[in-house]
């Protein structure tokens, strides 16, 4: 008993008085207060009387009137809602999504709509003011920005959905919950991964460069094109044919690829919209893209507090389990431990692999970095993309004007020159290392990776 009367008196509650609803009643019973009081004070009960009377038979009528449209109100069909959302979301991009309001209404409605967004999904739009149509379901859209990878949950919906007269609204959730994945900003991921192709990789700074014979794969025979080498020409075939015949050939496939991400709280930093740890998974997909196009298997590796592991894949189609595998990989506030991220590589991948290592270092880690580099070139061909925050070339290229920003250009300077040692250092182990700004990082990474398979030291 007690249970339904609670339930009875929830769904009640939920017609709310509006702001027309109150405004009438306070200014109308103002003026009524005023005018008795005016016609008390000059003695004229005649009017006083009459306006009296008008005023309880107004005050009644409104009583009524407000008694009617709140029965209307609650006797409103509930509306259901249905969220059409895109098949894949990108980080920092606005993205539409569709509300499909059903409803049963012989006449247009008014309503106000909130969905249920996370802070982590910025809109410009909420709530929506929505006029509902005749008919069975109407249709609304707004715009979303995810200003974080990973899973976000939006709530159901909640409406105030006025009544006839306007003077109450009924307010309540309706719809379900929807799961959505924000993933890299894959938009500009693939205005690389369209121009990283045999014709188009120099328009995005991805050289190729010649082979040089070594670590290539037989393709073809074919005939001799004017700028082929005398060590392409298939004598034999030539002299059947007797026209000069070229041999081609292909990158090596079936290698190895291993993407060995920094997880740690260097990769917090951010460089505009984006963090470190963001531009190191965009270079990642970037050189998976191009990877798993040219034949090898790439695999990734996350290290911070704990580790992703995704294992090895192969062919293009994989691209998408990588990109599911990643998407919501977020940089932790720990430090990264190197060594402990090479010994479980080691475990994890025992075949001879081209490895690349994406971190951001400070001169008193490198030491760490370069003890895991050694345990890694064992057995591996590794790579050190290392990132530079920006506001290093920035102060370094600044007017000095003063003594402090003449002490701010010697320090930044010192700081440079130690990087660079240690990048050296890196080097002199036989070790491939790169270091630059966020912004070059994925183009500098894949010409890295087309190198070393050029070069054919895999």
């Amino acid at each position: 008993m007690f249970t339904g009367l609670f339930k009875r008196f929830a769904f009640i509650a939920r017609a709310l008085p509006s702001k027309l609803a109150v405004g009438c009643f306070l200014w109308g019973g103002a003026i009524l207060f005023v005018l008795t009081s005016l016609f008390a004070l000059l003695e004229i009960e005649s009017i006083e009387s009459s306006v009296t009377t008008f005023g309880f038979a107004l005050l009644l009528f409104f009583i009524g009137l407000l008694l009617l449209d709140w029965l209307a109100c609650l006797a409103q069909k509930p509306i259901f809602v249905e969220r059409e959302l895109p098949h894949s979301i990108a980080v920092n991009r606005w993205t539409s999504i569709t509300l499909v309001l059903h409803h049963h209404f012989a006449r247009p409605v008014k309503l106000q709509l909130h969905d249920g967004l996370t802070d982590q999904l910025l809109c410009d739009d909420m709530p929506l003011q929505v006029q509902l149509r005749p008919g069975q379901y109407s249709k609304v859209a707004y715009k979303i920005k995810p200003v974080v990878r990973g899973n976000h949950t939006i709530t159901p919906c909640t409406l105030r959905v006025e009544s006839p007269f306007r003077l109450w609204f009924k307010q309540y959730q309706t719809g379900a919950s929807s799961e959505i994945k924000v993933y890299p900003d894959f938009a500009a991921i693939s205005a690389f991964t369209i121009m990283a192709t045999e014709n188009h990789t120099s328009q995005i700074g991805i050289k190729r460069r010649p082979r040089r014979g070594e670590g290539m794969e037989f393709l073809q025979l074919r005939d001799y094109r004017r700028g082929d080498s005398l060590r392409q020409i298939d004598w034999k075939a030539t002299a059947r044919r007797r026209e000069l015949i070229s041999r081609e050939y292909q990158d090596e496939r079936d290698q190895q690829i291993v993407l060995l991400v920094d997880s740690g709280r260097r990769m917090r930093a951010l460089d505009g919209e984006l963090s470190h740890f963001d531009h190191s998974l965009n270079a990642m997909l970037l050189v998976s893209y191009i990877a798993l196009r040219q034949g090898d298997s790439v695999s990734v590796m996350s290290f911070g507090d704990g580790h992703r592991w995704i294992p090895p894949q192969k062919g293009a189609g994989k691209m998408k389990t990588i990109l599911n595998g990643m998407y919501d990989l977020t940089a932790e506030n720990c430090a990264a431990d190197y060594v402990a991220a090479a010994e479980q590589l080691a475990i994890l991948q025992r075949k001879r692999s081209l490895v690349i290592v994406v971190t951001n270092t400070r001169d008193e880690e490198s030491d760490e970095l370069v003890m895991a580099v050694n345990l890694l070139r064992k057995r591996h061909v590794v790579l050190v993309a290392n990132i530079r925050e920006n506001i290093l070339k920035e102060m370094h290229d600044s007017e000095v004007k003063d003594m402090d920003t003449a002490l701010d250009y010697l320090a930044v300077n010192d700081y440079m020159q130690a990087r660079q040692q240690a990048q050296n250092e890196i080097r002199n182990q036989g070790v491939y290392a790169i270091d630059c700004q966020p912004s070059e990082l994925a183009v500098k990474v894949a010409n890295s990776y087309i190198e070393i398979k050029r070069a054919g030291v895999l």
